[in-house]
């Protein structure tokens, strides 16, 4: 008995936290988004252009232009809390029509968790035009004695390059204004992004997005990714609403192997730590 009002009284806490920093949770993106990679981190959390495998959570269109398998994992410790730490994985496979893409991400501890597995496509449907999409399964789940709550959401994005080294992208994530089957159908987040990218003689990469979520204001954002050697790259970055101040660091072996670290802070919560690995399986 003393045990399950142990367990009770640990997720009473825990939702306790858990409203203290959604909403910030849904100024980044979302806790149904899980906006994944330290190398948009680091650059102000610009994701929407980046050719990685974490375009499965940023911009499906990104992946038309992936050539190789590429495999990653990401670890975020958000706000240094341990009940916020979102563990993720991304698998990108290339095909003679186009690019899949497959993720899965998990947050919380026993007592709460949510969790997102996600199956995207990109395809270039013209010489500068790339269109993605993705299909995402989220599970929201409690303690043992209360009921898990899922739903199934759909995301949309384009990547553009109308002129040489400039890239214009969008992305929708929920376009069908999907609800938890809950009681009271929460509605799930629906968010729009667009923003612009220039790159300056293959070493500086100058990028900006705005981020409109349907019941929140609009966030915008700075970044910037300078290749330092061929190996290595620094970026920085900052948000607005909230405002947050963003660095990161990359590191790249032989082409195959990427070490990606950054961290946020945040003008009330603090500090945000979060670090990828990804592998290239090509030549």
């Amino acid at each position: 008995m003393e045990a399950v009002v142990t367990k009770r009284l640990n997720l009473i806490c825990f939702l306790c936290i858990f409203i203290c920093v959604q909403t910030t949770l849904y100024a980044d993106g979302g806790l149904y988004l899980f906006p994944k990679g330290a190398k948009a981190t680091g650059m102000g959390k610009n994701g929407l252009l980046n050719v990685d495998v974490w375009a499965v959570y940023n911009n499906q269109a990104a992946l038309a232009s992936i050539e190789n398998a590429n495999a990653g994992l990401n670890y975020e410790n958000k706000f240094a809390m341990k009940q916020l730490g979102t563990s993720a994985g991304a698998f990108v496979v290339p095909a003679l029509t186009g690019t899949f893409g497959f993720s899965i991400a998990h947050l919380g501890i026993d007592d709460y968790g949510e969790t997102r597995i996600g199956a995207g496509y990109g395809k270039k449907i013209a010489k500068r035009l790339s269109l993605g999409i993705q299909f995402n399964y989220h599970l929201l789940n409690f303690i043992s004695g209360y009921p898990d709550f899922y739903t199934f959401t759909g995301e949309v994005g384009l990547i553009a390059e109308p002129l040489d080294n400039l890239f214009i992208g969008a992305h929708v994530f929920n376009p069908t204004f999907a609800k938890l089957n809950s009681r009271y159908e929460d509605p799930v987040p629906v968010t729009f992004k667009t923003g612009v990218g220039y790159k300056i003689a293959g070493k500086l990469m100058l990028t900006a997005e705005i981020e409109k979520e349907r019941y929140d204001d609009v966030s915008t954002r700075f970044g910037i990714d300078y290749s330092i050697f061929k190996s290595m790259s620094l970026r920085t970055g900052v948000s607005f609403n909230p405002v947050e101040i963003c660095f990161g660091v990359g590191w790249v072996a032989k082409k195959k192997l990427c070490l990606d670290f950054a961290f946020y802070h945040h003008e009330v919560l603090g500090y945000s730590p979060q670090l990828s690995l990804s592998y290239s399986f090509g030549k």
